[in-house]
């Protein structure tokens, strides 16, 4: 085994955090946090499933055996998800309770980057919002909102927003990933 300084250490556990969301009946968020060490092997095994001709993976539009072979090969990362879920009809309302229990939670286990996939039409005010609270943080985490095409990662948050929504087996199916689930009072 080879022993690295602590700073490398430190670097290597220190999480990235994927987020994504679904609206169909809550407002619910799932963000998932891998070590920064598995990142690339997880990108890549997730860009190893992707069918001909595809860019990406978006549950709501997969078969169910794809799915489920998807969930496998993400059950096998180094993965851990929170779900937050906002029980509200204001989706404005839900995404802000939940990008800010998301952000305390990246702020209180000192992860390094957070992902959250981009919707166009709330950019500035997912930027405005993280804005201000890494403001008064010294060791803020790297951040950016970015499209599911370029960062495989956001996938696994998609895959476990679906199958919570869905309800029934795949709930089941996408349990081993889940390791919290946060009520939030909106």
């Amino acid at each position: 085994m080879t022993f690295r300084p602590a700073d490398d250490l430190n670097r290597y556990l220190r999480g990235h955090v994927f987020v994504d969301e679904t609206k169909t009946r809550d407002y619910v968020v799932a963000a998932a946090t891998l070590p920064a060490g598995k990142v690339a092997q997880a990108r890549k095994a997730l860009r190893g499933v992707l069918l001909p001709r595809q860019d990406r993976i978006h549950f709501a539009k997969e078969k169910d055996a794809y799915r489920d072979r998807v969930l496998h090969v993400m059950c096998g990362l180094e993965v851990q998800v929170t779900l937050y879920i906002a029980k509200t009809r204001d989706q404005r309302a839900g995404r802000a309770a939940c990008l800010t229990a998301v952000v305390e939670d990246v702020l209180k286990d000192r992860a390094a980057h957070l992902v959250i996939e981009r919707d166009e039409s709330l950019m500035r005010s997912d930027l405005e919002l993280i804005s201000d609270l890494l403001y008064p943080v010294t060791d803020k985490p790297a951040y950016r909102l970015d499209v599911p095409r370029s960062e495989p990662l956001l996938w696994i948050s998609d895959a476990v927003c679906w199958c919570y929504q869905r309800g029934g087996r795949w709930i089941d199916a996408a349990r081993p990933l889940v390791v919290e689930v946060r009520h939030l009072v909106v």
